[in-house]
């Protein structure tokens, strides 16, 4: 999938746009258009180099909104058109207590 997004080229430099191509969906995957785009002081950490080296090019930016535009074959929870969000925290179990009463 052809990709746009704003990307750092070093730890220096002024974010531009850098188009990327993002791998194929895999089964448990939803591709998202993303429509708007928080970028928070970890993002400015990571971009400027504070905690280390970076892969430059970098694209800062998790907490997303946007729209579902395709899903994988064992997404059953969205569908394509879905007005979605993503936080800082993803990929949880489900399953721990942390989970169950909402702490994460």
């Amino acid at each position: 999938m052809k990709t746009i997004g704003y990307a750092a080229h070093s730890s220096d430099a002024n974010m531009v746009p850098y188009h990327f191509e993002r791998r194929a969906l895999r089964e448990n995957d939803v591709a998202i258009e993303i429509l708007y785009s928080g970028i928070c002081h970890s993002d400015l950490h990571t971009v400027n180099g504070d905690w280390g080296d970076q892969p430059y090019p970098l694209v800062p930016g998790h907490e997303i909104v946007g729209r579902v535009l395709e899903v994988g074959s064992a997404v059953k929870a969205y569908k394509e058109g879905d007005k979605v969000a993503v936080g800082c925290m993803v990929d949880s179990c489900q399953d721990c207590d942390q989970c169950h009463n909402s702490l994460i």
